[in-house]
């Protein structure tokens, strides 16, 4: 009997589209620009980072993003 674990993929988390890292890459796959691409990068790291240092959105950083930060402002109206 073999061990679930044992698959030699990544696990998800790690496992990354192709053209991930490449706004032009993303802008020619999708109907976004580069510029969309760029500045929807942009947001995910201010969200990602915005209380735990882990480059994910967790729920309480979506929430915070959504109504309000820290100093008032809300973070996705405050870039657009």
């Amino acid at each position: 009997m073999g061990c679930a674990f044992s698959s030699s993929s990544p696990p998800k988390r790690e496992q990354r589209a192709q053209g991930y890292e490449e706004p032009v890459v993303l802008a020619t796959e999708t109907s976004f620009t580069v510029n969309e691409v760029e500045a929807m990068y942009e947001l995910y790291k201010k969200l990602s980072f915005s209380i735990f240092k882990d480059s994910l959105i967790h729920k309480e950083e979506f929430r915070l993003a959504l109504f309000r930060t820290s100093k008032g402002v809300n973070i996705i109206r405050a870039t657009t």
